[in-house]
């Protein structure tokens, strides 16, 4: 445990010394996301709304049905999409992100975890630019912004965080085993339909409520609706906040130890 503690602490120490370094590298990975685009950065919100739209007409619209009940559906869905959305294409560079960077593994004295963070910051530009219009549309449907906005940079921060320990976990296995990237698509495809994103939590027996608690996603979810939409303080939901963290911990922790016995062995598995 002391260990691992020494460790977070002197990776966090050289995130802080290299910050230019992951501000160079996340500038070019968002440059990279837009080469050879006309509309560039710009297709980072414009393809996840245009499949939120979709999916509004399709269940307001063609169903006739409102899962929210007393919350317009536009409201409820992009209100819990975009952090699905933000998680979703993270997992998934992240989990590629090493390999797209093989080259600087030969150089030993670079850190390859700095690579997740700067993939992360990378990604939170668009993010960012979605929130606020997100927040434009809610204050349309009559939810105007409140200072409990300010809670979604800490679900953001926590969202960012499990991430990072998903993320060392993947990278560094994928490299040994390339079917962990199917497996990460297939689990994303699945979690979207067990995260209540499209559904409302609220319409599941309470006695098999907790099930789909377990999974993390469902915190963060709820976590940007409270902030949007219901006006509830996370500091109301203890248990959900403690298992939440606990699961970080432990991805991170994973991630950490995985990352750090896979290591010397990236040099022989990259082409």
């Amino acid at each position: 445990m002391w260990k691992f503690v020494r460790e977070v602490g002197f990776f966090c120490r050289e995130a802080v010394h290299k910050r230019r370094v992951i501000y160079e590298l996340a500038k070019r990975d968002l440059q990279a996301q837009s080469k050879g685009s006309y509309l560039g950065v710009a297709w980072q919100f414009i393809h996840p709304l245009a499949y939120i739209f979709v999916l509004v007409f399709i269940f307001a619209v063609g169903l006739r049905s409102n899962p929210a009940q007393d919350v317009p559906f536009v409201v409820f869905l992009i209100s819990g999409m975009i952090a699905w959305q933000f998680f979703q294409s993270n997992i998934n560079g992240l989990t590629r992100i090493v390999a797209q960077h093989s080259y600087l593994i030969k150089k030993g004295k670079f850190s390859l975890p700095l690579l997740h963070i700067a993939k992360l910051l990378s990604s939170l530009a668009p993010h960012l630019l979605t929130l606020a219009i997100t927040l434009i549309v809610c204050w349309i449907y009559h939810f105007p912004p409140s200072l409990y906005i300010l809670q979604l940079f800490y679900y953001l921060g926590a969202m960012c965080l499990f991430l990072l320990g998903l993320g060392w976990i993947t990278s560094s296995t994928s490299l040994f085993v390339e079917d962990v990237g199917n497996v990460v698509s297939i689990m994303t495809q699945f979690g979207f339909w067990l995260t209540p994103i499209i559904w409302n939590i609220k319409r599941v027996t309470p006695q098999f409520r907790w099930i789909f608690r377990l999974n993390p996603m469902t915190y963060i979810v709820d976590g940007y609706r409270d902030s949007l939409i219901y006006q509830r303080p996370f500091w109301e939901k203890p248990l959900d906040t403690l298992y939440f963290w606990a699961v970080t911990a432990l991805a991170l922790g994973i991630g950490v130890k995985v990352f750090r016995k896979l290591k010397p062995h990236l040099g022989e598995v990259v082409r």
